[in-house]
Parts: structure tokens; sequence; C-alpha cells
């Protein structure tokens, strides 16, 4: 049985075949919005989880595109990358006005919140240094003690035990969650006194070029405006 092409633009992005991608995507015939029966996941999803920021900058000229669609438990593609810790993908995403930078999963855990929790420094850099109107208080509906009712920067300090997270966590990984949590608390709590200030110092070191400085220019006056 062929496949269709739905299906064949969802195989490419997962697989990385930009000129397959190209295509079908350009293709009005092709809803870019399909997702996989098993767990509801988009092709702009799997372009995301892989990293995949020349097939995802294709996916997102798509007139029809929907940005935010989540899969079975509400993880959006721009949530998956921040949790895989793409940053050059997430820099690449938050560029896209369109894009919710806070929309949570089924647990209510924004992608700022998790990446606080995992360690992910890089990408609370990235989120903080965007200029966009990242939610800092947040609080998790995780439904277990641990992490219930919590905002990123407490699940920063609590590092937990190995595997809290993530079930297959590495000795590797846990490592450099508890090396991280403390600098991520302290940027978290550093961000909450002075935005601006942080926000400066976290494009210096990310070396944001002069676009990206407009760009986050113009995020604040919109989120201003909204």
């Amino acid at each position: 049985m062929s496949k269709s092409k739905e299906e064949q633009l969802w195989d490419a992005c997962n697989s990385g075949d930009i000129d397959v991608v190209r295509h079908l995507a350009n293709d009005p015939a092709v809803n870019v919005n399909w997702a996989d029966p098993g767990g509801h996941r988009t092709a702009l999803f799997i372009a995301c989880l892989h990293g995949r920021g020349s097939i995802v900058d294709v996916l997102l000229k798509s007139p029809e595109i929907d940005v935010n669609k989540t899969q079975t438990e509400k993880v959006s593609p721009f949530f998956i990358a921040c949790a895989h810790g793409h940053q050059e993908m997430v820099l690449r995403l938050q560029k896209d006005l369109r894009i919710d930078v806070n929309q949570p999963n089924d647990g209510n855990c924004t992608p700022l919140w998790h990446a606080s929790l995992t360690g992910l420094l890089p990408i609370v850099e990235c989120l903080l240094a965007s200029g966009r109107n990242v939610n800092t208080q947040a609080r998790s509906m995780a439904g277990t003690a641990a992490w219930n009712d919590k905002t990123p920067v407490e699940m920063a300090r609590r590092p937990g035990i190995r595997g809290m997270s993530d079930p297959d966590e590495t000795e590797e990984e846990f490592a450099t969650k508890k090396h991280s949590g403390p600098l991520i608390a302290t940027l978290l709590d550093s961000f909450e006194r002075n935005p601006q200030q942080v926000r400066a110092q976290l494009r210096k070191k990310l070396d944001f070029p002069r676009k990206q400085f407009l760009f986050s220019f113009l995020m604040l006056i919109l989120d201003a405006l909204s």
C-alpha cells in the first residue's frame, strides 16, 4: 500500500530529506499539519525533535502550518526543541511570532520549566535572552509531590534523584543537571530583579547578531502592547 503525501512528508522530515520536504510542503494539496496516528506528532514536531533547522525553515513558510500543534502529551514543537537542547533551533523558532514560547504540556510544564528541571542552562539562556515574554512564574501541575505547583527556579534548586525527570537519565546527564541547577536558579533570580540587564548580558554571551538585537527589541514592544 503506497503512502500518502502527508506520510511521505513526515518520513522526509524524520530522515532529513530536505528536497522531498521542499516539494511536498509547497504542494497546496498536502496537509502539512498531518500527524502520525501513534503519537500525533506533526512533520514540524519531528523536524524540531531532530534539530533539522533547514527543514523547519521550509515548513514555517507554509501558510497553513500550525506551529503550536501538540502531540499526545500536549508537547509542542517548540517544547521538544527546548527539551532536547537544540539551542540553534530554539533561537530560530523564537523569531516566529506565531510560536507560543510558554505553551505548556499536559502537566502545565512550560519549556522554561522543563529546561530548568533538567539543567539545560543554554536553553534557559536562550529563552531569557530572546526578548519574548517568557513566563518565569508558571507553576506545574505534574501530579507528584516533587514536581507539583513548583516554579522553574524552584525546580532548578532541587536536582532530586537520578531518573526523576527521565527514567533513562544517565549518570553524566544527572551530573550536568546537578551542576547546572544552581546556575540556572541564580540566573532566574537575577532575571527577576533586573531583566533588562540580564538579557543584555546573555545576548553578549550568546553573540546575538545585530538583527537579533533588533528583533528582540521589537518583541519587547509587541509584548508590552499585547
